[in-house]
């Protein structure tokens, strides 16, 4: 899921389609540049959370703190939104999202120093 929760912010950040997202293995060196908020080089957890809670946002199209499939058909399939759904109701909620894209940030982070680079 890692790859896909990286691809997914490519997507978000450029604009691309799903095909795009799904094609990316990781995060470009220009990808990173616009989330490394700090210009340390590399992007941390925190940059990335924040990053991803407004994405969050973004993607929850009617605002309702959740995301269903009709909201974000662009950036996942079905079956990754169910990955993400912990408590299977058919929804990702806030909560939920970030649980997963913060294990995704963990598993992508291979020197276990809180960074990607």
């Amino acid at each position: 899921m890692h790859k896909i929760v990286l691809a997914a912010a490519i997507t978000l950040l450029a604009g691309t389609g799903l095909a795009a997202a799904q094609q990316a293995s990781a995060m470009h060196e220009g990808h990173l540049n616009q989330l490394d908020t700090d210009n340390d080089g590399g992007v941390s957890q925190g940059e990335y959370q924040t990053f991803m809670t407004e994405s969050f946002v973004r993607l929850d199209r009617n605002g309702d703190g959740v995301l269903v499939e009709s909201e974000v058909t662009e950036v996942f399939t079905p079956e990754q939104l169910a990955a993400i759904d912990a408590n299977k109701d058919g929804r990702a909620s806030r909560n939920e999202f970030l649980n997963q894209v913060m294990r995704d940030f963990a598993t992508a982070d291979r020197g276990g120093d809180g960074h990607l680079k």
